[in-house]
């Protein structure tokens, strides 16, 4: 399983993600968010990925279960980045009209998560 964390803004503020097998993901995920596995499983069931909003504890998680395609898995982890950097803009108070911010953000994460892939 690959475990990512990408800064956003300043280095206080990221989004984490995690991709791999559905239960291994699922389990980090909790550990993560300190709540039980059960309760992230239901959360998720039907899910090809999840962007959860961690906030004040702790920065956003997107979950991508790794199985997928790899075109599928990159197409839900934009998907998720859009969740997740709606949490982070809402924290911090941005308003972002343009939608720049949001968009930087989103690219950021696809950028590094492509990186820890070979091709």
């Amino acid at each position: 399983m690959k475990k990512i964390r990408v800064p956003i803004f300043t280095e206080e503020y990221a989004i984490n993600i995690y991709i791999g097998k559905e239960d291994e993901m699922l389990k980090a995920a909790a550990k993560y968010m300190k709540c039980s596995f059960n309760a992230v499983k239901n959360q998720f069931e039907g899910n090809r990925g999840m962007a959860w909003n961690c906030f004040p504890e702790w920065n956003p998680l997107i979950g991508i279960n790794g199985e997928l395609p790899f075109r599928i898995a990159i197409a839900t982890l934009a998907h998720e980045a859009c969740h997740a950097m709606d949490y982070i803009i809402e924290k911090v108070g941005i308003e972002d009209k343009s939608g720049e911010f949001r968009c930087h953000g989103i690219s950021a994460v696809v950028r590094e998560v492509c990186k820890t892939f070979k091709k």
